[in-house]
């Protein structure tokens, strides 16, 4: 709870440093905590269930590319890109949300990296699958 009252409150960039002088725990919590898998999807739904009230649900999906370059960057490849019109080098990311249309409101419940082309070729899947 501590580190959803420090992201609204933190003005700038907020990382472990800012956290630790903010919050009440020190730095070395918040990294240790950060560094533990966490699954968010099972969470959101949770959130969910009290915050989208309606009978009619529906689910969304929305990829989005990111621009990214380097060498280190895992899962670089060809992504598209609609503000370009067309494939480009970087990132693509798979937001899941749960749409309450009664109410006229949405929630997310994950997101999740699209691997580049060579990493779905060794698994022998595509992006379909």
């Amino acid at each position: 709870m501590e580190t959803l009252i420090l992201y609204t409150i933190i003005p700038g960039r907020i990382n472990f440093l800012q956290m630790g002088r903010y919050g009440k725990s020190c730095e070395q919590r918040f990294r240790q905590n950060f560094s533990k898998d966490f699954d968010w999807l099972p969470f959101n739904l949770s959130l969910s269930e009290r915050i989208l009230n309606g009978d009619r649900k529906a689910i969304a999906i929305d990829p989005s590319y990111i621009s990214k370059s380097g060498k280190c960057t895992p899962w670089i490849g060809y992504f598209w890109s609609g503000t370009a019109g067309g494939a480009k080098e970087g990132l693509e990311i798979l937001g899941v949300g749960l749409i309450d249309i009664d109410n006229k409101d949405c929630i997310s419940l994950q997101a999740v990296q699209t691997p580049d082309g060579q990493t779905l070729e060794s698994n022998d899947i595509n992006l379909i699958d």
